[in-house]
This record gives structure tokens, C-alpha cells and sequence, in this order.
């Protein structure tokens, strides 16, 4: 937030406190003696010429010639109640010294000191606990403290009624307040506030319900489980805002992830969605992964994104139905049963919402946007984002389409949520800034960060650093608790937000997104649910959008471009492939193409064929199904005619609703069909005329053994058949 800076700063000065180690020269130090006048010992004035005697200046500590003791001393001062004390109270605060040091802290003396006057605004309030204002503080209170020794922490708490004189004057405000410990010649000081109060303010807060932002479509089990188990940052959150008035922002991917899931979402997950579902707090649905609304808009679309499917991510094994019992014991059920999925609205709700509220991106959302979404919707916005608060000046919570979160409180109460050393410290400063946004008469709406997450999904927050960080709006005396209603039914303030030029990069991404869906879901028809691939890409696309990558910009752009290249994938993840040039030999043969499918369904896809010659016949359609990651090859019947040839053969992959995959890939074919005929023929008339041969050569031999012997060809017979004779005679 825009203040963060300066506040983060005022943090760490107000629990620095001043140390000094000042000669005590009663008798040589003037500047000395005209700080404590004697004739009113209760009443103190920090001047700045006792500040330069004393050589110390709140919030920074003095240098002390201490090298044998090793580290300085120091004093902390911690106001009751978050520093807020209803008027007619008794104040409360705790002093701690922490001797740091080896040498031991002589018996000393603890002083409590408030301020007359109250700060004007949170600069003073900032300039004070920094240590650059000056004020004209009471005495209050003045205790003994034992000696404290070296590497010891003593604690000490200050009870002021408030009948004391100095404090039964005091008015409503917020107040310095100051402790000063000396021991010797060691000045310690500590500074800090306290709000005097005498009113219950409106106040409404808003705590948001994220996950860290994501490339993937839904959160998977092992980050569910982590983020919802014992410690995780989502149960922390549902732990801190369980009891309290806080109304909730909650991203719907969430839940949507653990329904997914159907039986085996992690239990913690289960247990977690229950609990969030059982809450009575108000509540408004986030964008589904928390989207940034502000660049959807600024890219030119007329509405925002949502999601569409889930499918892709839902398992029937995690969904199985429980059958119908069968009147057949033959009949299996359990083959008849059909998983009985949710719908989207189920998979994404978050319980009875309240209220339609978008919340863009801090400091996002500037005129344009919230013109485009205050006809269905009420924007929330930073006060920094407006006219009246531009300067750091309070804003009422309702305006006409808006609801305005005090920047300046959002920032000090996000920062004292984190689990850290100066959580305590940094609450009462918050209570401060609390006092001056809420002074008028309407509604002031406090709205805390969206968790920061580090790689192991920490936040830095616990579930009791967040509850303190609620509980100062929704527990404090000082404050009346208002719930969404109570925001939306006041009465309307006016508000000018300001301009806000479009972050160049993220409307890029959006129009990157929004251009690939056309070839997205025209691959998409080749499935039976085109919804599996349509629905994936723009959950997918939705989390890249999230408000939580703006922290992330590195990472962001590689996730982006990572997705690009996977979008890019999947629209050519369907294509059919030819060889370029094919001899066709025969008159009836098919011809070899390949599908692939490189997504993660299978798809049924038509093949087209259209030859440029009668020469070739193709049967026109060839409906295939081809399974998620392969590659098949798929055979065309082709029927060549007379003639031979070239023939050219365009292939087109094609979706059963007449989508085209892909370019038309062409196919060089050399009809050589008639070579099959000819061969043919020539193998018959070679049969034909070896039978023939056959057959005339048997006739002629049998002729000729029919034949009468004459001549000398029948020499050798006639010799036999004399020889015959001669032997009959004998």
C-alpha cells in the first residue's frame, strides 16, 4: 500500500527506544537544570535543548562509550488495551528494561508522562513516535525499580487512575505518552500513544480468504493439505477470524479445488471447507483465483472473466455413484454406475454471500473501472485511489458504487498482523490511525493484505498476530463493528476516484489469454467434453491473473510465457501427417496417414480426402478415434481407374461438427494401377498358350502312334515283328 513505507518505518523507531549515558553535572549543566523546574516537579517540557544536554533523541539511541559492556541498555513502553483508553479509564502501561548489557543497571527510577494536548493528525502522530516532535507532557506516575543486572530484562507495569491529576484533564484524542528510566547516569526513553476515547466508531474490516497464486488451473491435494493442515496458512486464517465480526473475502478456487477432489480431498481440507462453510461471518466471493478484475477491464473486455469448467480436474473414481440395486442378481450395477459429478456453481460457492463485491487489485482500479462495474457490481477500493483521499486524508466506506478501505489503517494493521517483534507496538500505532480515520460520524471499512507467501506457502502471520490484528477493530471499546450490511446501507458519501493508468503488461497477458481461446476451443471439438480443454486453459489463465503475482513479477512472467508455450501446444496438439509422395502400384490399395494426438483425451476426428484427378477414387470420410498421447496410423481405401498418372490428394483432419485441425496437408501420388492389368494379362496369355502347347503336343503324339510303319522309319520295327514271327513259327 502506498504508505507502507513511512509506517513500516514509525514501527521500528517506536520500539528503538532513546538511550543515553549523560554526566550528571548538577552544579555545571544549566541546559540540565531548566529541564525540571523545581517548583513543579509533576510537569516535564521535552525541549530541544534538553534533548542536545541529554544527547539522546527518542526512538534513536545515543552512543555510549560502552565497549566493555558490549550492547546498550534499553526501555520499552506498551500501553493496555492496543493503547485505547476510554475516557473516565485508568491507564495502564508496561515498562520493560531489557539490560542488554554486562555491567548491572544500578536501582532507578521508572517515570510515565502523557501529553496535554492531542496529536493534530497521523503525521504528527508519525513525526512523534519518530522522534522529531516535541510535547508538553504531565508526570503521571513515578516508580522505584531495583537494580537490574547485566543481560537481565525487568518489567514493571503503571496503573494511573484516573482522578490523577494530569490525566483527569486529558481530552479525547490520541495522546503521547512517554517513559523515561534513569539509573545513574543512564537516561533511557521509550515513547509511545494512547487514545483517548469517549465514542464507539463505525468501523467495518475485511479480511481476505487467498492461496498462493498458482499457474495451475486448481490447487492440488499436497497443497491443500498443507495450507489447511495444523499450522497451514488457511486454517490460521479460519482460526483468527472464528468468533469475530470480520467479513470475509474468499477466494472461490478453493473450495472449488477440495470439491474436485470429491473422496480423496485431504481430510484436513474437508474439515477446513466445513468449517469455512459453518462461519456466520458475512462474506463476498473473490474472482475465482483471485483474479485482478482492473486488467480484464483495462484490456477491453466487456465483463470478466469466470470460470467455465472443472471437469478437467474431477476424477470418476472420485465420484462414483452408488448403484441402483438390480432386480437381476446377473446384472453387475456397479458397470451401469455413472460418477455424478457437481455442478460449477457447487464446486465454487462459499457459502451464502452477502453481497456482489469486486476487489481489483490496490491501486489498480481507477474511474474507468469502476464505471464498469458499478451497474452490476460494488467495487472496493483504497482510499488513495480517490480524489478525497489522494493525500492520505480519511474517506468515508460507501459511495456511489464503491466501498473505500482507509489505506493508511489497512497498511498498520496488515503489518502488525505479522508474527513479529513488534507486533504489540505496531497495534497501538494502528489504534492511532484507527482514531483519526473514524472521527466523523459514517462508516469507516478497514481492509487487511492479501497474505504474502514464501516458497514453503508461509506467510509470516500467525493465527493469533491476525486475531490481534482483527480484534482491535472488532473487540475494541472504541469501536462499533460493522458488518457488510451495515457498510452498504449507509448513506452514500461522495467519491471521485481518480484515473489510473492500465498496467501495460498485465492487459497484455489478458489479451493473449482471451486470443487463444477461438483455436482453443475449436481443437477442443475433437474431444466428447470439449469442456475438459476449454475449461482447463481459462482456470489456468484466471490464476495468472491473480492479485498475488504482483509481488512475484519475475516469476509471473515466466509462468506467463510457460503458458503461452503450453497454449500453444495444445491448439497444435491435433494434426494429421502424410508422406509427401506415394506410388499407387496397385488398383485397390490404402494409403498410410498418421493422426496425432498429443493432448491428455482422447478425440474422434474425421479425415477428408479430395483427389484433383479422376484417376483416383477416395472414399471422402474416414471417421477415427485416436487415444490421448498417440500417434496411429490410419489407412485411406483409394480405387485407381484407367489411366495412370499424377495425382494430387488433399488430406483435411477435420471434427465430427466440421471444425478443420490444422492445415490441409497435400499428398503426391503416382498412379501406376494399369501396370497390375497388363501383368495380369500377360501371366493369362502365358498360361493360356503353355496349356495350348500342352494340349497340341499330346494330340500330335497320339496321332503319330496311330500311324502305320512305312519306309525306313519302320525299320527297327519290322525287325522286331519278324523276330516275333520266326519264334511263333518255331
Amino acid at each position: 500500500m502506498t504508505r507502507r513505507t513511512a509506517h513500516t518505518t514509525c514501527l521500528l523507531r517506536l520500539v528503538a527506544p532513546s538511550v543515553a549515558l549523560v554526566a550528571v553535572l548538577a552544579s555545571a549543566s544549566p541546559a540540565a537544570a531548566s529541564t525540571a523546574p523545581e517548583e513543579d516537579p509533576p510537569a516535564r517540557l521535552l525541549a530541544t535543548s534538553e534533548k542536545e544536554a541529554s544527547g539522546a533523541v527518542a526512538g534513536v539511541p545515543a552512543e555510549i562509550d560502552d565497549t566493555a559492556q558490549g550492547t546498550s541498555p534499553a526501555l520499552s513502553l506498551l500501553p493496555s488495551d492496543d493503547g485505547v483508553l476510554a475516557a473516565g479509564g485508568t491507564l495502564t502501561a508496561s515498562a520493560v528494561v531489557d539490560n542488554a548489557a554486562v555491567d548491572e543497571l544500578a536501582a532507578g527510577t521508572l517515570e510515565l508522562a502523557i501529553g496535554a494536548d492531542a496529536l493534530a493528525d497521523d503525521d504528527a502522530l508519525t513525526s512523534w513516535l519518530e522522534g522529531g516532535a516535541d510535547a508538553a507532557l504531565t508526570t503521571l506516575q513515578s516508580a522505584p525499580v531495583e537494580a537490574v543486572g547485566g543481560g537481565a530484562v525487568h518489567e514493571q507495569t503503571l496503573s494511573v487512575a484516573a482522578s490523577v491529576e494530569g490525566l483527569d484533564g486529558v481530552t479525547t484524542g490520541v495522546h503521547p505518552l512517554v517513559a523515561t528510566y534513569t539509573s545513574g547516569a543512564t537516561v533511557l526513553e521509550a515513547r509511545s500513544v494512547v487514545v483517548v476515547s469517549d465514542r464507539r466508531a463505525p468501523v467495518g474490516i475485511v479480511v481476505p480468504v487467498t492461496a498462493p497464486p498458482s499457474a495451475a488451473g486448481v490447487l492440488d491435494a499436497d497443497a491443500l493439505a498443507r495450507l489447511t493442515g495444523p499450522g497451514g496458512a488457511l486454517a490460521q486464517t479460519l482460526e483468527a477470524v472464528t468468533g469475530t465480526g470480520a467479513v470475509l473475502a474468499v477466494d472461490p478456487a478453493i473450495p472449488a479445488a477440495i470439491r474436485a477432489l470429491g473422496s480423496s480431498a485431504p481430510a484436513p481440507a474437508v474439515e477446513w471447507l466445513a468449517t469455512l462453510e459453518s462461519l456466520p461471518n458475512e462474506r463476498f466471493s473473490l474472482q475465482y483465483g483471485d483474479a485482478d478484475v482492473a486488467a480484464q477491464l483495462q484490456a477491453g473486455l466487456g465483463e470478466p472473466l469466470a470460470p467455465t469448467s472443472l471437469r478437467a480436474f474431477e476424477s470418476g473414481e472420485d465420484f462414483a455413484a452408488t448403484p441402483e440395486p438390480s432386480a437381476s442378481p446377473e446384472v453387475d450395477d456397479a458397470q451401469d454406475a455413472q460418477p455424478e459429478y457437481p455442478t460449477l456453481d457447487e464446486l465454487l460457492s462459499i457459502g451464502e454471500e452477502t453481497a456482489e463485491v469486486v476487489w481489483p487489485a490496490e491501486g489498480a482500479a481507477g474511474a474507468d473501472v469502476v464505471a464498469a462495474l458499478s451497474t452490476e457490481s460494488v467495487a472496493l477500493i483504497a482510499s488513495t485511489s480517490t480524489a478525497q483521499g489522494a493525500d492520505g486524508d480519511a474517506v468515508a466506506a460507501h459511495g456511489d458504487g464503491v466501498l473505500v478501505y482507509d489505506d493508511a489503517v489497512s497498511d498498520a494493521l496488515s503489518a502488525a498482523a505479522l508474527a513479529s517483534d513488534d507486533h504489540a507496538e505496531a497495534l497501538v500505532e494502528a489504534s492511532a490511525l484507527l482514531w483519526f480515520a473514524s472521527s466523523g460520524d459514517e462508516p469507516t471499512l478497514i481492509a487487511l493484505d492479501r497474505a504474502t507467501f514464501d516458497d514453503t506457502g508461509e506467510t509470516g502471520r500467525t493465527a493469533q498476530t491476525l486475531r490481534d490484528a482483527i480484534e482491535r477493530v472488532t473487540r475494541s471499546a472504541a469501536v462499533d463493528t460493522q458488518s457488510l450490511t451495515d457498510l452498504l446501507a449507509a448513506d452514500t458519501q461522495p467519491v471521485d476516484v481518480v484515473d489510473i493508468a492500465p498496467d501495460a503488461e498485465r492487459t497484455a497477458a489478458v489479451s493473449a489469454f482471451t486470443a487463444a481461446e477461438p483455436d482453443l476451443a475449436r481443437v477442443a471439438t475433437a474431444l466428447d467434453e470439449p469442456e475438459l480443454l476449454t475449461g482447463q486453459a481459462r482456470a489456468e489463465a484466471l490464476q495468472l491473473l491473480a492479485v498475488g503475482w504482483l509481488s512475484e513479477p519475475d516469476a509471473w512472467r515466466e509462468a506467463v510465457a510457460a503458458h503461452a508455450e503450453t497454449t500453444a501446444q495444445r491448439v497444435d496438439g491435433i494434426e494429421i501427417r502424410v508422406s509427401d509422395q506415394v506410388q499407387l502400384l496397385s488398383a485397390e490399395a490404402p494409403l498410410p496417414v498418421w493422426v496425432r494426438n498429443s493432448l491428455a483425451w482422447p478425440i474422434t476426428v474425421v479425415i477428408e480426402s479430395q483427389p484433383d484427378s479422376v484417376v483416383l477414387e477416395v472414399r471422402e470420410s474416414i471417421e477415427v478415434e485416436v487415444p490421448a498421447g498417440s500417434n496411429p496410423r490410419v489407412e485411406i481405401p483409394v480405387e485407381a481407374r484407367v489411366g495412370s498418372g499424377e495425382v494430387g490428394l488433399a488430406v483435411t483432419l477435420r471434427t465430427q461438427g466440421g471444425e478443420q485441425i490444422g492445415d490441409t496437408r497435400s499428398m503426391a501420388v503416382t498412379v501406376r494401377a494399369e501396370w497390375e492389368r497388363v501383368g495380369v494379362g500377360v501371366l493369362v496369355g502365358i498360361v493360356v498358350l503353355l496349356v495350348i502347347g500342352g494340349v497340341i503336343r499330346t494330340v500330335l503324339k497320339r496321332r503319330r502312334a496311330r500311324q502305320p510303319h512305312t519306309g525306313d522309319d519302320a525299320d527297327g520295327a519290322d525287325d522286331v515283328d519278324t523276330g516275333e514271327k520266326v519264334a511263333s513259327d518255331e
